[in-house]
């Protein structure tokens, strides 16, 4: 059995927020590749930060404070399927079909009231499983995480909503049944059922855990225990018969061994380890993270502490959070510096926290605009950006509309693309949605032995694809440094259906030294979004 690193169980005061962006982003990097990572990292950082300005007990405009577990509750539905909106419409709509149905299968055999239930029982099956098989990422991880902890579960949101959408399945099952012991296994049975498809389908396949099994099959409890507390009040009905309750058993029996072979022969158990709490920064490090904060943004954001991630696979980083946002950078060279901000969205009523460039921000409506606004910051903070590079615009992809562009500065040496990077996400009110400056001089590079087309070839070995398939992305030569030595690169992405396909080969010896796989839902990325901009 594997060991996984476990997502924190509690309530997400400062600390244990601060700590989720130290422990989980290494170890998702080193799970999922470089690429997988650095992505992992902005929306972690993000979600951190959020977390922080949004769902805290903080006085708010009038004297309000806010409700933690409501808004938390809410705000996770709504962020799930605000996009998606065409899927819940549809979901609705099979569930309630599905009701339909069996009611008037049922309406042949037993009378009106019975038949409701069992239509009713059905929609109760139904939804769930469009919830909770909706949404993976089309690759079977044939894994599940263990969770000792299980208790622990039950104190997270995500644990609370799992037992409330199980509760109707239980107390349907009651009703329409009148069985109480056939309900509640029936119950365990859906639940398990529902992991292990999760893990082991490509069309739904999602992360499996015990969390969810448990929280799952304890809702269904919790249901049959009200059913059965309404069944003796209301004394009306009468029970499945012994014929079909034998059938069940015996359908059961038979699913169950199925579920057992699966977890035995396919599924591999990962042990979830919690992470060990993240140390303080040193003073040094703080005042270090503090001089690069106010180079760039002068007395705006002031911090007193900061976190220190000691990672022993890359570079170890000091980290603190802003009024919402993130500031992170590498130690102890000090030679990454990024900093993230909550997405402007004045259709949420959200707060503003992107930084407002003193004398400069401005409305901006095009990707001309956008460039002036940056390069005037530019000029005044990473001057030594603009020397020997080449400036790029693109439109910014997120879920918030209207995000902005991205305007980044980069240098070529002989069609390879340097370390050095100065970039900006600039919103279209002219304010600084995110920053990533990488003062790096050019390093002495090898020579390059491997051509792109061998290089595709060694990408097609890798990932078991045949070379002429596939959606290719531009093929990308980089510099990057590999435990304090400068290689060469090339980075390859590719999009198989609906898997995206990324590997980086050795453009000097051929060897593919890191690749991931993921669901290509969003169409190809470029070199820089994979790159976690």
């Amino acid at each position: 059995m594997r060991a996984r690193l476990m997502r924190p169980q509690s309530a997400c005061p400062a600390t244990a927020a601060q700590g989720v962006t130290s422990w989980l982003i290494p170890t998702e990097m080193r799970l999922a590749g470089r690429a997988g990572g650095r992505l992992l990292r902005r929306c972690t950082t993000l979600w951190t930060s959020h977390r922080l300005s949004q769902d805290s007990l903080l006085p708010r405009p009038g004297g309000e404070r806010a409700e933690p577990s409501i808004r938390t509750g809410t705000s996770m539905i709504h962020a799930v399927f605000r996009d998606h909106l065409l899927f819940l419409a549809l979901a609705i709509t099979v569930t309630l079909a599905a009701g339909v149905l069996a009611y008037g299968v049922a309406a042949r055999n037993v009378d009106r009231q019975p038949a409701v239930l069992y239509g009713l029982w059905a929609s109760s099956t139904v939804g769930p499983v469009l919830l909770t098989t909706w949404g993976g990422s089309g690759i079977a991880t044939l894994q599940c995480t263990i969770n000792p902890a299980y208790v622990q579960a039950f104190a997270t949101t995500q644990g609370q909503l799992n037992v409330a959408l199980f509760v109707p399945f239980g107390l349907l099952a009651v009703l329409a049944t009148r069985r109480i012991l056939l309900s509640a296994a029936l119950g365990a049975l859906f639940t398990a059922a529902v992991e292990t498809a999760q893990a082991t389908l490509p069309l739904v396949s999602r992360l499996c855990d015990t969390d969810d099994l448990v929280t799952n099959a304890v809702g269904a409890l919790i249901g049959v225990g009200i059913g059965a507390a309404v069944c003796r009040a209301a004394r009306h009905g009468s029970p499945l018969s012994s014929r079909a309750v034998k059938r069940s058993v015996f359908g059961g029996a038979v699913i169950s061994l199925v579920i057992a072979a699966t977890w035995v022969t396919v599924i591999e158990p990962v042990r979830a380890v919690f992470p060990m709490p993240v140390p303080p920064a040193s003073p040094e490090q703080v005042r270090a993270l503090r001089a690069e904060l106010e180079r760039a943004f002068g007395e705006t954001y002031t911090i007193e502490t900061a976190t220190f991630f000691n990672n022993v696979d890359g570079s170890s980083t000091v980290s603190a959070v802003l009024p919402g946002g993130t500031a992170e950078m590498t130690w102890p060279d000090r030679e990454k510096f990024t900093v993230h901000f909550s997405p402007t969205n004045p259709g949420e009523g959200e707060g503003t926290y992107a930084y407002r460039i003193p004398g400069t921000s401005r409305p901006v409506r095009t990707s001309g605009q956008a460039q002036q606004v940056a390069t005037r910051f530019a000029e005044s903070y990473a001057p030594w950006a603009l020397r020997d590079s080449e400036a790029g615009v693109r439109q910014a992809r997120s879920t918030v509309e209207d995000s902005g562009w991205i305007v980044e500065w980069r240098r070529q040496r002989n069609d390879i693309l340097m370390p050095m990077r100065f970039g900006l996400l600039i919103e279209p009110s002219g304010r600084i949605g995110a920053l990533l400056a990488r003062d790096v001089d050019d390093p002495k590079l090898p020579p390059v032995a491997v051509t792109e087309n061998t290089a595709w070839n060694a990408f097609a070995t890798h990932h078991q694809v045949r070379p002429a398939k596939g959606e290719r992305r531009t093929a990308v030569l980089l510099a990057e440094r590999q435990e304090s030595a400068w290689r060469v690169y090339w980075r390859l992405t590719a999009a198989y259906d609906d898997t995206l396909l990324s590997a980086t080969v050795d453009a000097a010896s051929g060897i593919v030294a890191e690749s991931s796989a993921s669901q290509a839902s969003e169409g190809l990325p470029s070199m820089d979004e994979m790159e976690g901009f």
